[in-house]
């Protein structure tokens, strides 16, 4: 996977959560609009009600006072004082007057006296001239006048006097009056209560959906854009704005998908590509993103190497920069970098040419060495013409021995040519055309095939059971080309040995040792390499391709070769191959 260091700053959280909050001032302000309604409310009732009341008990005492002056009217006048005395009722006091206006009754009435009264003279005379005389003052109190109307012998009326009469709150009405406003009081107290719970209500319900929604953008925030929003339902303006929030999250869920989807492309692309890939920030060499094949170009400490820092910044300062062959340590790179203005960052492609400048030297030499064996075998063959088109012909033994020279010539090329043409296959053959096989019989046909010469001893050492997964065409050629190898380097008397058996490793090793010269630790990491061939006069007879040839088999079958050596002692030749995997076993 991919590398990337993100440099932009962390989130904050959103704050601790809080009990009240928005509900606590919702809640305040219901509850303060409920208790100015239910103040104003409470006053405006309160004095209605003590005005209709008041208003009410005025007209009781108006019509009483009628009553009265009828009353009296009715009854002769020597009766009046004792109906003034007979009147019981609290709060209610009368007296009568004479038709000049002088009181005819007691001036205590009711423990009131007369001239507690206000504006007695002129309601008495307001009512002896007709005029009904009716005033409410505070208290409240309620002062009446009303003529007495009398009819004589002859039946005519007249004025027989007035009667003035006051009336105010009796004790019972004031406790009436002080029970009421009690129980407006207390009404007033329980509605301030149920509006205050309700408020407090109506603000949680409220804000619950509000921090429904909250809780939901906060998992937006963090990325979870796969769990529906909460308290969208309704049709209020917080249900629009869920639904708005929710519509949000659906489009960022489908971008983000996207987004992923193109990520992971790009990932997979970075990842499989060989070539280096970096972001770098030029002036401190920090890396912002790299894929695998960047990982020998990054330290430690998450920088670029020192040997690539300048070119960044020679990219930074020119807008680009690119070479064909840095040399770093014993690697060769190319790297081409150009400026990211956005990011204030350079992005370089590094690619490693040291192996791809190594198979262009390696194959220049394989075209030139080839070219050498082939030249000396067929300027030999033009000699050996020249010289019998020149008259050695006639000549029975110089012709039998330069027919006998074009004979070596002819199949020193073929020989040549047919091992050229077998590296030819084992380049173009692909790995994985393998199969079990039974790694003792292969050894077996190799030894057999190949006679050891006369003085050299051959030892062959086989375990049973081994069985290898490769190809056993292929693995029988490599035997045997490291057989001849062991028997050509081998002096008599000398031995050569051949070993077959599972390793440490649980893997098949099969070994071919001599008694020869050995290679020196100078030429011993070559040796595999076409067209080499050591120093020392037995290993100039070939062309230097079997080892390769022979590498390349190997490498077929998923394998590896190698060699040990100690010069002026022996070498020991080993290909080591997997085991092979067991058969499934085929189910009834």
């Amino acid at each position: 996977m991919f590398r990337r260091t993100d440099s932009r700053p962390t989130r904050r959280p959103l704050g601790r959560r809080r009990f009240f909050g928005v509900r606590l001032y919702l809640a305040v302000a219901f509850a303060a609009v409920a208790v100015i309604t239910a103040g104003i409310a409470f006053l405006v009732v309160s004095d209605r009600s003590e005005q209709a009341a008041d208003e009410e008990l005025s007209a009781i005492a108006i019509g009483r006072t009628v009553r009265l002056a009828s009353e009296l009217g009715n009854r002769p006048r020597s009766e009046t004082e004792a109906i003034i005395a007979g009147i019981t009722e609290e709060g209610y006091s009368a007296w009568v007057f004479s038709p000049e206006g002088d009181p005819i009754t007691d001036r205590w009435a009711q423990g009131v006296h007369l001239n507690e009264v206000p504006n007695r003279n002129r309601a008495v005379r307001e009512s002896l001239s007709g005029r009904r005389y009716i005033d409410v003052l505070e208290g409240p109190v309620t002062i009446v006048a009303s003529r007495i109307i009398r009819e004589n012998k002859r039946g005519v009326d007249y004025v027989a006097g007035t009667v003035l009469a006051r009336s105010g709150r009796s004790a019972e009405v004031e406790v009436a009056f002080e029970a009421a406003r009690g129980d407006r009081l207390t009404a007033l107290a329980i509605a301030l209560a149920v509006a205050v719970l309700l408020s407090f209500l109506i603000a949680s319900a409220i804000t619950t959906r509000v921090k429904r929604l909250a809780d939901s953008a906060a998992l937006l925030t963090e990325g979870r854009l796969d769990e529906p929003l909460q308290g969208t339902g309704g049709r209020d303006e917080i249900t629009d704005l869920g639904r708005s929030l929710e519509t949000m999250r659906e489009a960022l869920r489908g971008t983000f998908s996207a987004l992923r989807s193109e990520r992971d492309r790009l990932s997979a692309i970075f990842d499989a590509l060989g070539e280096a890939v970096m972001v770098v920030d030029p002036s401190t060499g920090e890396i912002r993103f790299s894929n695998p094949s960047a990982a020998d170009l990054i330290t430690d400490d998450g920088t670029v190497i020192e040997p690539l820092v300048p070119w960044f910044r020679r990219a930074q300062h020119r807008g680009s920069a690119e070479h064909d062959a840095l040399l770093v340590g014993d690697r060769v790179y190319a790297i081409n970098a150009r400026e990211v203005p956005a990011e204030s960052a350079v992005l370089a492609v590094v690619r490693d040419r040291t192996e791809e400048l190594r198979r262009e030297v390696a194959e220049r030499e394989f075209v030139s060495n080839a070219a050498h064996e082939l030249r000396n075998p067929i300027a030999a063959l033009s000699g050996a013409i020249e010289v019998l088109r020149a008259g050695a012909k006639d000549d029975p033994d110089a012709r039998e021995h330069f027919l006998a020279r074009l004979s070596d010539d002819v199949e020193r090329i073929s020989r040549l040519t047919e091992s050229l043409l077998m590296l030819a296959r084992m380049e173009a053959v692909g790995e994985g055309g393998t199969e079990p096989l039974d790694l003792t019989t292969v050894v077996e046909d190799a030894v057999e095939a190949v006679v050891a010469p006369d003085g050299i001893e051959l030892e062959v050492d086989v375990e049973d059971e081994l069985v290898a997964q490769g190809d056993p065409v292929l693995l029988r050629q490599v035997i045997v080309g490291l057989l001849t190898n062991a028997y050509k380097h081998t002096s008599p008397p000398g031995g050569v040995r051949v070993v077959a058996r599972r390793d440490a490793d649980d893997r098949l090793l099969v070994e071919v040792s001599d008694t020869g010269p050995g290679i020196s630790p100078d030429e011993i990491d070559r040796i595999f390499e076409r067209f080499y061939r050591a120093s020392g006069a037995l290993e100039k007879a070939g062309f230097g391709l079997g080892l390769s040839i022979a590498k390349r088999m190997v490498d077929v079958m998923g394998g590896e070769i190698g060699v040990d050596s100690e010069h002026g002692v022996g070498s020991t030749f080993w290909v080591r191959l997997p085991v092979a995997e067991p058969a499934p076993t085929p189910v009834a």
